[in-house]
Parts: structure tokens; sequence; C-alpha cells
């Protein structure tokens, strides 16, 4: 508002020493100054209101003409991207500078280490690849699993800014060669967050210098954040009976990895023990870092984050489903029903929406708080648990109830870094003396199962983790996202992509068993030719999109003459495990060809026939 001086002082009605004509006070005990200086001279009224009309029309034309505005947007839009960039640039270079410095200390305390490892790029390099300020980056992508720069180094870590690593173990033999490549492309193709490393065991000099080039040429060049990283030969465990295994890799090149693998390493200057087991025991640099332990025969179909929820998802439905102990007169009849060896594992925990100890809707991994897939181990593992880790652990306490709702766990195991170094230690303690026992591939599973109870680390069971075994009511694994998809569409659905915005889905599929519908449609992982990712290897030959509908309640084993009939429901479960698959290896391979086959050499015929292949 402008003010516009009519007279005196005296005649203004909010001067602050008007007097009343009546002889009545006026309002000169008020506030008010003196509006005077505020006051626009008459002369200038004129070139005022012409100064104001020609910012209104100045306003009005830019606002009217497409042209002019977008101009502007532009302008605007290029100076807020420059700004962003530079203080990204600014920060990723702080951070990369840190991390340098901490890994430049770890080499110094920890220069032992006999043994290779092959790391991903340095952030660094990728860092002062990255376009300057201003320029725009060049979207170089052939395809749409791959990372720009910018994508690549926004994946650094999770979400709210979480480590992750991402761990799998391997041996050397050309079967998990091509499951390892497989693994890395699924992370690829998620978008997984933080870093993902093949932890490879038992290799012969020759085999770690074929895997260290493979790596170099075709995993490094999809992330920087793809690592190797190789263990020394761990000796075989013996059986009573003299029997010798080599399944003890998962334990002790996870705790190889944990103490020497890049990113890693213990910090010795410091000492925590859980249950006094281990005095002195040092902790992990990056303590608060998520683990997450899986096998080279799982694919990922979404990310693995640390959080997990049951809210609804935009697709309909639950991203996560916890499993939790059921009601009280479950547990009592259970428990006076002559253990658990009668009972199957649904009728102990039950899916909710709920996780179990919190009871809420939500639940993320901290210290103390680790997660992992439900597994039918059930209470077996505790028949062990005396003469692994003698008659006084916490583990031999556990009550059958409490073993079936917090211990019977399998991969993805997922963890902090901490929590997860004491159960690698524990678990390599433990595992030989299973074994001696039990000599077969459950007893490395049964040992973590006794270690993490002795070190009292009970796991929020999930269902939704993982599918695998298609067989029965589906309780304890996340058959029932499957099952929620039409039937006429599941395998289409399955073949083109696995999108989990059109129907959710359980977040890894663990394909180690065999599945098959009708005559021809098949798949076993171990009748994948082991140079699967060549170029003159075919295609795997596709199945008929109409499996899964009901068309086909029976499959014909190969090389059997007998055929194994089945429901629809399970029907719907091997033809969503036979596409995903066969879809998924097929577009990896697709992607291999791509990039790495030069003009006719690539062969994408889809002619292998797993079902016909020999055993």
């Amino acid at each position: 508002m402008v003010f516009v001086n009519t007279g005196s002082r005296l005649d203004n009605p909010y001067s602050a020493t008007r007097s009343s004509s009546n002889g009545v006070g006026g309002i000169g005990s008020t506030t008010f100054t003196s509006w005077k200086k505020y006051s626009i001279p008459p002369k200038l009224y004129l070139p005022f209101i012409l100064l104001w009309i020609w910012f209104v029309a100045i306003i009005s034309i830019v606002t009217e003409n497409p042209e002019i505005r977008k101009e502007v947007s532009m302008d605007i839009q290029r100076e807020e991207n420059v700004i962003k960039h530079k203080f990204q640039r600014g920060r990723l270079r702080v951070k990369e500078w840190v991390r340098n410095e901490k890994r430049w200390l770890r080499n110094r305390l920890d220069d032992n280490d006999p043994v290779p490892n092959i790391g991903p790029t340095d952030p660094a390099a990728v860092a002062a690849s990255m376009p300057e300020a201003g320029e725009e980056e060049v979207d170089e992508r052939k395809h749409d699993w791959d990372l720009t720069q910018l994508e690549d180094l926004a994946l650094r870590t999770g979400p709210a800014d979480t480590p992750i690593h991402i761990v799998f173990s391997t041996d050397c033999g050309p079967h998990q060669h091509w499951q390892a490549y497989q693994f890395f492309l699924s992370a690829l193709r998620v978008r997984q967050p933080g870093r993902v490393t093949q932890i490879a065991s038992g290799c012969t000099d020759n085999d770690a210098a074929s895997l260290k080039e493979w790596h170099a040429e075709h995993v490094a060049p999809l992330s920087f954040r793809f690592g190797l990283h190789f263990t020394p030969n761990f000796p075989a465990l013996k059986s009573t009976d003299g029997k010798k295994t080599e399944f003890v890799n998962t334990p002790f090149g996870l705790k190889h990895w944990m103490e020497y693998g890049e990113g890693m390493g213990l910090d010795h200057t410091s000492s925590y023990d859980r249950n006094n087991n281990h005095p002195n025991h040092p902790r992990p640099w990056k303590h608060d870092t998520i683990i997450a332990l899986l096998n080279t025969d799982q694919m990922l179909t979404r990310p693995i984050t640390g959080h997990f929820s049951s809210l609804p998802t935009e697709a309909g439905g639950s991203s996560d489903i916890f499993r939790v102990a059921p009601s009280n007169d479950a547990l009592s009849s259970a428990a006076g029903g002559g253990g658990t060896e009668k009972k199957n594992k649904s009728d102990f925990n039950v899916d909710s929406p709920l996780s179990f100890r919190e009871h809420e809707p939500t639940f993320t991994v901290r210290h103390g708080h680790p997660v992992s897939q439900e597994y039918g181990v059930r209470d077996l593992w505790r028949k062990y648990a005396s003469s692994a880790v003698g008659p006084n652990s916490p583990a031999t306490k556990v009550t059958p109830i409490e073993a079936m709702r917090s211990y019977a766990v399998g991969p993805p195991y997922i963890a902090t870094a901490l929590d997860m170094y004491d159960i690698a230690v524990r678990w390599c303690e433990v595992v030989p003396k299973v074994y001696y026992e039990l000599p077969e591939l459950l007893a490395e599973m049964y040992a973590f199962s006794i270690a993490t109870a002795d070190l009292q680390l009970p796991h929020q069971l999930m269902a939704s983790l993982m599918v695998s075994d298609t067989s029965g009511d589906g309780n304890g694994e996340g058959w029932k996202m499957v099952d929620d998809i039409p039937g006429e569409e599941v395998c289409s659905f399955a073949m083109d992509g696995l999108d989990v915005e059109v129907h959710p889905l359980p977040t890894v599929l663990h394909f180690c068993h065999r599945y098959g519908v009708g005559d021809r449609a098949f798949f076993a992982n171990t009748k994948v030719p082991a140079n699967f990712f060549s170029c003159g290897m075919p295609l795997l030959e596709e199945p008929t999109l109409d499996i899964g509908s009901g068309k086909y309640l029976y499959k014909q084993p190969p090389f059997l003459d007998t055929r194994m009939e089945y429901s629809a429901v399970i029907e719907k479960r091997e033809a969503f495990m036979v596409c995903a698959s066969t879809g998924f290896l097929n577009e990896a391979a697709l992607y291999f060809k791509e990039r790495h086959c030069i003009g006719n050499n690539a062969n994408v015929r889809k002619a292998i026939r797993l079902h016909d292949l020999p055993e």
C-alpha cells in the first residue's frame, strides 16, 4: 500500500502527536511513526504507473509465449543442473578421498595377505571421467541392462546411503562359471545397489588366471562395483566313514573375504566379543555394512536392500511376507504332539504381514537382528548342537519351537558385517564337527543354524525372499505371489523380464530343482552347457506360452517311461520356474553375444533342448 501526503502532520489521523479538538486525548500514545518518508512525490505518479504497466505486460508476454517460456525454463534448468552436478562431483570426490585413505590404512595394517585379489575398478577413476559441469553425459547404453557412469555411481550404496555388499561362493569349475556370470547379470538387471563379489575357492593357478581374465573382460566392464575375490584352498573335511567333500567353501570363503577382501578387512585396534567365545575378537572395519550371502544358482528378481515391508505395492499385493510363530493353541498342540518330527513346518510358522518381535509391517536389518529365508530344516540341526558347540552352549537350550521360529534358515542370509563376521568365525568352527557326523550337503546349513543359535542371533524368517520347491502347500516360500498371477499369462510374464511393477515377486529364484511341464518344457541347471555364454553356443529352446494355464497337468521326466501328474497350482509353479529360468538365461546370452561376438559369429538359434540332453 502507498500512502499519499495530503496535509500537515497535525491533520494526519495516524499522527502520533495529533490531539482531539474537543480536548480529549487523541492517539498520541500509539506507536505509529511518520509515514512521510515512504510517500511518493506527485510528480512520480505517472512514471510509477507506466513502469508497473510495462512490468505486467512483460510478464504476460513471457507466460503466454511458449517459445520464450521454454527458453527461460531451459536456462533455469541448465543452471540448476550445473549447480547440482558441481555439488555431486564435490561430494563424490570427498567420499572417494576418504575411502582411499581408509584403504591405504587397511593395506598398511593387513599387508600380509598372500592371496591375489581382483576387485572392482576404482570408483575415483570413474568419478574423474564424469563430464565436466555444464556438459551432458552421453548415453552410450546399447541395452536396457547397461548402466551409465552416473547410474553406476548412484548405486554405490543403498537407500538412505546404506552400505550393502552381496556375496556368493563358487568353486573354479565350469558349471559354476556360467552360474556366476548369470548372477552378476541378474544383479545388473534389477539395479542391485552396493557391491557384488564372487568368492572363488579351490582354484589351481591356471584356473585362477583364466577366471581372472574372464572377470576382467566380461564382468568388470558391467559395473565398477562387481568384484572377484580368491581364497586359499581349504582342506577337505572327513567324516566317520572316511568320506570327503568340497561343500565347505562357503563358510571358510566368507570368513576369508571378510578378513582380506577389497572393501572389507578387520579393525585390530578394537575388539568385540559377543558371548565370551573369542577374547580380543576384532570387528570389521565397515561393521554397519549389510552383508547378503547367496548361492550361485540363485537369480535376483528385485534388489536386496536390508529393508522389508509387507505394505501394498503399486502392482497390488505385498512385497514381503514375514514368517512368525502361530497361535498359542497351535504351539500347545505341537508341543504335546510328540515332537516336531511328526509335524509339517506349516504347522508351526505362518505367513504374516507383521514381523515376529516388533509386530510391525516393516523390518530393517541391524546389529543383532539378521534376516534369512525360511527353509525346511526345521529343528533337525539340534541333534548335532551338543557335539558341535558343547553341552553348555545356548544352542543346546533352544526349544523345538524356538528352532523352528528363528533358526530354520537358509540363503539368502542377511546381517550386518558385525554379526556376519561373528557368524562366519563360529560357522567355520562348527561345520567340520557337524560334517563328521553328517557327511552331507545339509551339514553346512545345520552348522549355520547351530552357529547363530550359539551366538544368540535369532533371525526374522521370511517367506518372500525365495521360491524353489514347487511341491506342497507353498508355505515358507514366496509361492503365494506366483499363485496370484493368472495362469494364462504366467509363462509370458516370466519370459518377458519379470516386471515386479506388474506382479509382486519373491526376491530370488533358486533354480536348484528339476522343473517341467508337459512333454518337452523342462529346465535343470545341471544340464545347461558349461560354455553356454559363448558366441557359438545356441540359446535354450523356449516353451510354449500356454504352459501354466491348466492345460498340462503333468510332466514327462527325461528318459523315463512314466509321467508325473500334479495339480493346476503345481503346474503354474513349474511353468513359472521353467519360463523364468529359460527366458532370463536366453536374454543374458543375447546380452553376452551383443557385447562380445562380432558379425555373424553369434549363434542365436533357440536349439538347446535341455529335456533331451544326457545327464
